[in-house]
């Protein structure tokens, strides 16, 4: 216990529990002077990079005349999907990335402060942590995101130079093929693999979480059937898995409602389509599954947790209830009922209670509020399609 006591005053400054402090991003912004998550610092990230994105797009699209004048899908200003993922979608993921970081850095320090994780294995938990923080800190994961991210970016835009069609991507015939305009050669170039990129990014942050989570769930944990939140005490895991809703709803706003209304407005879809329905069915119920699976991985320990406690309880329940009744029979019968006290009563009924409550106990620590919240999320950037479809 004193070991205990000892990791828990070094917690601070010896356990790196972050998922974003000192990678590839946090770094460059750090160098740009921007470096907190203070929210001075969080309008400065996101006009920078709508500045690069969205501003710079506009500028150019004004400058090679795919603007106002033209119909839609030529008029890069009626590109929904533009505003969705450069307005709306990065300035999002920044704030997503704000809170996640600060809750799942809470819900690491909860494992250690609560006593959740038994302290004979106080030493295997630091070093989770540290493993943590040097897998956070490799480059590699950050490359192979941006080799990926141009690959995806040239696998959609190099077919709109040959299929004939006119886009404020590509306007200019030339030959058998159409020539990028120059919004379009920015969106090759750098926007289209930035915004790739950053949800790829977010899926590395995503399965370092979870295998964060799974080397957790290997540990011997202390979980208590009777604590309050009815997990065994981790529900915290539950407030930290529905911060991720932010992500959702950044990806929804970015990805899945513009390809929605793209197939509903320009393709003459309509929401019957299995393409319509189905991409959306499979985010809405895909995305807050993703972020609920893992949290299985602490189901054996908690069955077993719980199974211990109930069978237990079940024993001493039974002897306090037989006594009960024999002292209460034993009352009835002699008519001396002073024999009988309140706090027999009380005893019995809290005990009543207590067992009512580990039966209820949960063997995942999620709860329907949060699972809510995941789902929320994930109809959220549906809401504006209803008065298209």
């Amino acid at each position: 216990m004193a070991h205990l006591q000892s990791v828990h005053f070094e917690y601070p400054d010896t356990v790196p529990c972050s998922l974003f402090e000192g990678d590839l991003v946090s770094r460059i912004f750090q160098r740009l002077g921007m470096g907190s998550y203070r929210a001075k610092d969080l309008v400065k990230r996101s006009l920078y990079l709508i500045s690069l994105t969205w501003g710079l797009l506009a500028v150019l699209a004004v400058l090679s005349e795919v603007g106002w004048t033209k119909p839609p899908g030529q008029n890069f200003f009626l590109d929904f999907a533009a505003y969705g993922q450069l307005l709306v979608g990065l300035p999002l993921f920044l704030i997503a990335e704000r809170a996640i970081d600060w809750q799942t850095r809470e819900a690491a320090r909860c494992f250690l402060t609560t006593g959740v994780v038994q302290p004979g294995d106080a030493v295997r938990l630091m070093r989770i942590n540290w493993q943590l923080k040097t897998l956070r800190r490799q480059s590699w994961p950050d490359l192979a995101c941006v080799v990926v991210a141009y690959a995806l970016t040239a696998a959609w835009m190099i077919p709109e130079m040959y299929n004939n069609r006119l886009t404020w991507h590509a306007m200019e015939p030339s030959g058998a093929r159409q020539l990028l305009t120059w919004p379009g050669a920015w969106e090759l170039v750098f926007v289209g693999p930035l915004t790739t990129y950053w949800w790829l990014r977010w899926a590395v942050k995503v399965g370092l979480w979870t295998w964060y989570l799974r080397q957790i769930s290997c540990l011997r944990l202390n979980l208590v059937p009777s604590h309050p939140d009815r997990t065994g005490g981790l529900g915290f895991l539950s407030d930290a898995q529905s911060k991720f809703g932010l992500v959702i709803l950044a990806y929804g706003i970015s990805y899945v409602a513009p390809t929605i209304f793209y197939k509903l407005t320009f393709e003459g879809a309509t929401i019957s389509v299995l393409s319509v329905w189905g991409y959306a069915a499979s985010f809405v119920i895909g995305a807050p599954l993703l972020f609920t699976l893992p949290l299985f991985m602490f189901t054996r320990q908690l069955h077993h947790a719980k199974a211990h406690a109930l069978e237990v309880f079940q024993e001493r329940s039974m002897e306090r209830a037989l006594a009960f009744e024999e002292k209460w029979l034993k009352a009835c019968s002699s008519g001396n009922y002073e024999l009988m006290s309140g706090s027999d009563l009380a005893g019995l009924n809290a005990l009543n209670q207590v067992y009512d409550h580990i039966h209820k106990m949960r063997v995942v620590p999620f709860d329907l509020r949060s699972f809510s919240e995941l789902v929320g999320s994930a109809l959220g950037p549906m809401a504006p399609l209803r008065p298209i479809s």
